[in-house]
């Protein structure tokens, strides 16, 4: 059974986290935006709980190769689950999947936009 203190704990440490991850993103890898999405936007967390980021950024690098340097960027100490997209990528998904609309543009919380 799951004590409250251990999910308190774990909220501090994802929020902690997710601060880090912001500033790092903001300061050098220049995003146009970054959107929570999951558990932390819900208010629902476990002790297994991890942090759910879309980062939209205008690149030509491959899709793969934009999650790498970003896991690199911010070297995680908790568990993430990062989709990097180009501004085009994120509007086609957006028209196309409903996922999109629904949990990330819905319920997603925007956590930074550039030049706000």
């Amino acid at each position: 059974m799951l004590e409250l203190n251990q999910v308190s704990d774990r909220q501090q440490l994802l929020l902690a986290e997710l601060n880090r991850y912001v500033d790092l993103l903001r300061d050098f890898y220049h995003p146009q935006s970054i959107i929570l999405f999951g558990s932390m936007v819900s208010g629902i967390t476990h002790e297994w709980s991890d942090l759910d980021l879309v980062i939209v950024k205008e690149t030509t690098q491959r899709f793969l190769d934009r999650t790498k340097e970003v896991i690199q960027l911010l070297q995680p100490r908790v568990g993430i689950d990062i989709l990097v997209y180009t501004p085009v990528e994120f509007e086609n998904l957006c028209k196309e999947r409903a996922f999109f609309r629904e949990e990330i543009l819905g319920k997603g919380k925007i956590l930074y936009e550039q030049g706000v």
